[in-house]
């Protein structure tokens, strides 16, 4: 146990925002506040990463993991939970482009950690301290870790945000586009997206069962 005294000011900011994660009830917008102001400022590179390591965190995955009074004691899943998320005040432009720019960069930080695929085909566990088990549950660490692999290019601007990485593998041919069976109309612009005039009336004729 460390004691309220023990725990250095940075410490204690984590402790706050730990607490409000852990609270039954407690405002999303709380929670979202506190890890925007623990990434701003990064917050988490100045708190030591353990009882017996006074070095700060150099893998924000790893601070996020990591029990409290040092870190979140959170999965990566359970913040991936928290950002989906709204803040109640992101009708006001300031709060939703603050709760953009920390969601972004969150995401920057988790994808920074992952490590480059070691074999043909999707990565595989590692045992390495900085990474997870990565599979196709996963999917967007899946294709970091590929293209850290492949195109190191592609991978560098998957991580600072210029593009996803549904989009990176769509580019790279390892997603097909996927149509997503809403409204007439949703359908009818996504297909017009992918599909040729000549292929858009090869399928409205198979679809009135038309020779």
């Amino acid at each position: 146990m460390v004691s309220g005294g023990d725990l250095t000011p940075e410490q204690r900011r984590v402790h706050r925002v730990e607490h409000i994660l852990r609270r039954d009830g407690g405002s999303p917008g709380s929670a979202l506040e506190g890890l925007a102001a623990i990434v701003e400022d990064e917050t988490w590179r100045k708190v030591p990463s353990g009882p017996s390591r006074p070095e700060p965190f150099t893998s924000f995955r790893r601070f996020v993991e990591a029990n409290p009074p040092f870190g979140l004691g959170y999965s990566i899943k359970q913040l991936r939970a928290l950002l989906q998320l709204q803040h109640p005040g992101e009708g006001a432009t300031e709060i939703r482009e603050r709760m953009e720019a920390m969601r972004a960069e969150v995401a920057r930080l988790i994808a920074e950690d992952v490590i480059p695929a070691q074999n043909v085909g999707r990565p595989e566990a590692t045992s390495n301290v900085h990474a997870t088990n990565i599979n196709r549950s996963d999917s967007s660490e899946y294709v970091v870790a590929r293209l850290k692999r492949d195109d190191p290019d592609l991978a560098e601007r998957v991580v600072n945000g210029e593009i996803t990485a549904n989009a990176a593998a769509r580019q790279k041919g390892w997603r097909k586009p996927r149509v997503v069976l809403t409204s007439p109309e949703s359908i009818a612009t996504a297909l017009r997206r992918h599909l040729g005039p000549d292929d858009i009336a090869a399928l409205i004729r198979l679809l009135l069962n038309e020779p």
